[in-house]
């Protein structure tokens, strides 16, 4: 992807996200996603699961330039 590219889609994410509602939308992801242990014992499945959640929250702060809390 070109820088010019990334750039856009990045202000993409930050018009979306930066919104009302995309920002009520982060803040339910963050609480389903972010504010709970990825951690299953015994399950690694769950596991990964859990945690491809928690990336995509992951890269919609990274797109937006907004620091986990």
């Amino acid at each position: 992807m070109s820088t010019v590219t990334i750039t856009k889609l990045r202000k993409d994410y930050a018009d979306c996200f930066g919104s009302i509602s995309g920002g009520k939308v982060l803040d339910d992801l963050r609480k389903a996603y972010q504010m709970r242990e990825s951690y299953v014992k015994g399950d690694p499945y769950e596991t990964a699961r859990r945690e491809g959640e928690r990336a995509v929250y992951l890269r919609i702060l990274n797109m937006c330039n907004i620091k986990e809390e």
